[in-house]
């Protein structure tokens, strides 16, 4: 597809040009690798999840995964880049790297409890000083013999105040007073660690939960900024004996509401509120005066919640995440408003925000994201990482403008330059993304096949660029990015090109999310798509091992594939997510910013009755978090502006930190941390379906689904609502539990594909069926393996206007079904995945075909849904039917995975 003659702007509506037999035609945004499976070329374009490409400058190598961390020694000499638990040694000369731990063993790892964002040089460039994250320390560490010198530990009494469950987050070194400035997010305060005596020397209280940290020139005042939103309470009549006897079955309110603002009481019982989102602590920079160890200043950077921006009010936070110091100004990337504020700090004022802008045609929207930031020593020139946008921002900072993008890998985090500026160095927490991690020719690497580790990060060294150079980076990051075309709307097709433009038969999407499968391991068998039978571990006529036993030709899936053949299927859809807190996310609309990203990766202890304030963070799976929201939000947010009716079975009723057993069938989950729901969501969600559980079966949730579908908008007097979204998680699997039905791990996934088969025949025989779209995918692809890439996922559509037994071969993503339902429902656009993702019209069909679905069922021997539901006193009745009209916890996702090789 060729790029053609950019037009501005180009927002919602598109700028008609001319007419071909009725036919309109549109300038339509799309990602460039929309006719491209997705593959790694290391010397040409790599094609990534979302059809974005990769083309990194200058030379780039591959390191551990999720580098989040970055520190170049002051010769220049090397660069430490930090992870979870891991950090690489990198020659800046040769390139060459020294992992510690080696995957060998042999050069052990002095991180006890994973790491996060802290990583420092002593002035001799071989001394380094690493965050220890969960364990709340400081690890000291010689580079040049490979050995641990030291443990600094951030717990301990400070005057009158005992800290413990510390945190170690960012850190700097102040070499003119031969000390650290350390953050704690777990007691929300900067430490002073004297480096003489290796003992803390002051404890400065920060806003919420603490995660950059910068010094200004002259060493006399440090930065904190502040990416927490709210200090989440517990319950106040909880304690560890009664707990799990008083939890509430879901979110105790929507956020920015006059309950989660003030509490309220509910049955006599006191539920807490979280305050004000706009309180001085949230999303905040602190200001702190090193002569005084006080805070001086306490700053609202970017866009503040409420605030109307482009014709729409701001709901989430701005994100403030980075902090880059000269002698006059701070500069603070905000990654939720994808600007800078600009702190004139000597004279306690935000005087300015520099706006990131790309191209005029996708400048309206959000998904830049920026994060790491570095300003040159002449104070004129801001180098900015762009995690959303895969490109180092170069940034004048008298005129304000973005002189250009230099491309980066997937996912870029830190930018830092070599000591004569004459090098740009950045790193990137996916690189070039995942490749495959299975199928017949494929050699399993030294890091392993579980997608978070398979897909490594990168770290580039790049030339300074010349103004001449930087202009052919930036029109190469901008065509990595997306291409505009000239596209004809076809009338007759059900979906339009845009949203807005013209009237679509389709009324009502059904919007379905499942849990971690890849393609190859469901689809895999279907000869019309490209798949890898030998994977098909959850498909037809397929054999089950386990110990000495082998069940053999059962069929785990005959609902997927009935309903793949029966109606469309891609074998070019990917999931932009490695696991559920990035897709449940993606999926409904809004970008993982730094924060999730970088939390995400993390190892944590929650510690809920802790007097650390930040151990109760709920740090989200399933749902979003008040730290997670985009400036304009996501798919909820949008479908109100629009007036668009939607309701939620399921999705985003889980954090972290909650319970989760066989009796929360109300939600799924009990809370005990009070955390706010998206306040679009929160009254339409329903309080009587379970979201994540594994421990509740799928057929429990049609139970629920059917009845409260029937009571509301078969025998009610409601309308059925535009969107619905839903969540049927098992075929996440989990431990087999025979007594319960699940005698193997591939039961979950025959009770999953049961429920599937369920939807599709109770939706079919409905009067909305005949105006109805039903989409299904899953919302990461953590647990399986694929030939293709380990981001290669499903995505099914079903209803009377999809096409029968198509196989879609465009490139798709989250952002492409999005636009799906934007385009069909009319809603505007979100962020720039939404705008340029690739359009998905060859699904459907003007030549509807109403005939409804008639479910299968898998072998009995996998699973038995009868005994999955004995222990709620429940019969199936199958007569009936037939007639009717951890989330994730990662590590053990990525155990699993190994055990299931």
């Amino acid at each position: 597809m060729n790029k053609l003659i950019r037009i501005t702007p180009l927002c919602i509506i598109a700028l008609m040009t001319l007419h071909v037999n009725a036919q309109k035609t549109y300038k339509v945004l799309t990602v460039p690798g929309v006719n491209a499976y997705t593959h790694i070329d290391k010397n040409g374009e790599t094609v990534l999840a979302s059809g974005r490409f990769v083309t990194p400058a200058g030379q780039t190598i591959q390191i551990t995964n999720d580098p989040f961390g970055m520190a170049v020694s002051p010769d220049s000499n090397t660069t430490v880049t930090l992870h979870n638990g891991v950090f690489t040694i990198i020659n800046n000369a040769t390139l060459s790297t020294t992992r510690v731990p080696s995957y060998d063993g042999k050069i052990p790892s002095p991180l006890s409890k994973g790491s996060f964002l802290g990583v420092a040089f002593s002035p001799d460039s071989k001394t380094v000083y690493l965050s220890g994250g969960d364990n709340g320390a400081v690890i000291i560490y010689d580079i040049t013999s490979l050995k641990k010198l030291d443990s600094i530990s951030l717990n301990g009494k400070i005057d009158t105040t005992d800290f413990e469950d510390s945190f170690t987050s960012d850190l700097v070194l102040n070499e003119n007073n031969h000390e650290l400035l350390v953050l704690d997010r777990g007691n929300y305060r900067m430490v002073r660690i004297d480096l003489a005596s290796r003992k803390i020397s002051a404890s400065v209280p920060t806003g919420r939960l603490p995660f950059g940290l910068a010094l200004s020139p002259d060493h006399k005042m440090a930065f904190v900024a502040n990416v927490g939103m709210y200090a989440y309470p517990l319950l106040p009549d909880l304690t560890p004996t009664n707990y799990d006897s008083l939890l509430l079955p879901y979110h105790p309110y929507g956020d920015n509401t006059k309950e989660s603002i003030n509490g309220y009481t509910l049955n006599g019982r006191v539920i807490p509120g979280v305050g004000s989102p706009l309180a001085p602590e949230a999303m905040s920079v602190y200001a702190i005066d090193l002569t005084t160890n006080t805070v001086v200043d306490k700053y609202k950077p970017g866009h503040q919640i409420g605030q109307m921006v482009e014709d729409a009010e701001v709901v989430g936070g701005a994100s403030p995440n980075s902090i880059a110091v000269g002698s006059r100004y701070a500069y603070v990337t905000n990654a939720t408003n994808d600007n800078i504020s600009v702190i004139d700090y000597k004279n306690h004022l935000i005087v300015d925000h520099i706006q990131i802008k790309a191209d005029s045609l996708i400048d309206h929207y959000r998904g830049l994201l920026p994060f790491g930031i570095c300003l040159s020593k002449d104070e004129k020139t801001l180098y900015v990482a762009l995690l959303g946008f895969n490109a180092i921002a170069v940034i004048d900072v008298d005129t304000k403008e973005t002189k250009g993008l230099i491309p980066a890998g997937w996912g870029p985090a830190r930018v830092q330059l070599s000591k004569d500026e004459s090098i740009l160095y950045a790193i990137s927490c996916r690189g070039y993304g995942a490749g495959p991690n299975g199928g017949k020719n494929f050699k399993k690497p030294v890091q392993g096949t579980y997608i978070g580790d398979i897909q490594l990060g990168s770290f580039q060294k790049i030339p300074m660029p010349d103004s001449q150079q930087l202009a052919a980076y930036t029109k190469q990051a901008l065509n990595n990015t997306f291409v505009q075309a000239s596209i004809k709307d076809d009338i007759k097709n059900p979906m339009p090109v845009l949203p807005g433009v013209r009237n679509t038969p389709i009324k009502y999407v059904v919007y379905i999310t499942k849990e971690n499968r890849t393609y190859d391991e469901m689809l895999g068998q279907l000869a019309s798509g490209k798949g890898d039978a030998t994977l098909a571990r959850f498909g037809m006529n397929v054999n089950i091992v386990k110990g000495k036993d082998t069940l053999k030709h059962v069929n785990i899936t005959p609902n997927h594939t009935k309903a793949a053949k029966q109606f469309a299927f891609s074998d070019n859809f990917y999931c932009d997510s490695d696991a559920s807190i990035h897709g449940h996310h993606w999926m409904m609309g809004v970008i993982p910013n730094e924060w999730v990203e970088t939390n995400s990766s993390v190892s944590k202890t929650a510690m809920l009755f802790s007097k650390a304030p930040g151990r109760r963070f709920p740090g989200s799976t399933g749902s979003m978090d008040p730290e997670d929201y985009a400036e304009r939000g996501g798919l909820w947010e949008a479908l109100e502006r629009s007036n668009v009716s939607f309701y939620n079975f399921g999705e985003a009723n889980e954090t972290a930190h909650n319970r989760e057993e066989w009796m929360d069938t109300a939600t799924g989950a009990g809370h005990g941390v009070m955390e706010p729901m998206q306040k679009a969501l929160w009254g339409r969600t329903s309080h009587n379906y379970a979201g994540f559980n594994m421990d509740i079966p799928d057929q429990f949730r049609m139970e629920q689904f059917e009845s409260e579908f029937t009571k509301m908008w078969l025998k009610g007097k409601e309308l059925l609502p535009q969107l619905i979204t839903m969540q049927v998680p098992n075929d996440h699997t989990s431990d087999p539990r025979p007594q319960d039905g699940y005698p193997f791990t591939h039961s979950y996934v025959a009770d999953n594909d049961i429920a599937v088969g369920r939807i599709l025949q109770f939706l079919s025989r409905t009067p909305y069926w005949k105006n109805m779209l039903v989409i299904i995918t899953e919302d990461d692809p953590q647990g399986g393996v694929d030939h293709i890439d380990a981001h290669r996922s499903l995505l099914m559509m079903a209803g009377p206007y999809v096409k029968k037994g198509y196989t879609s071969h465009t490139h798709a993503n989250f952002g492409s079904i999005l636009k799906t339902i934007y385009n069909i429902l009319g809603v505007p656009y979100v962020n720039q995945y939404d705008a340029t993702a690739s359009l998905l019209q060859d699904f459907f069909t003007d030549k509807p075909d109403f005939t409804p679905y008639t479910m299968v069922l898998p072998s009995p021997s996998v699973f038995d849904p009868q005994l999955s539901m004995k222990k709620y006193d429940r019969t199936i009745d199958w007569r009936k039917i037939m007639k009717k009209t951890e989330m994730d916890d990662e590590n053990d996702i990525r155990e699993k995975h190994y055990n299931n090789q």
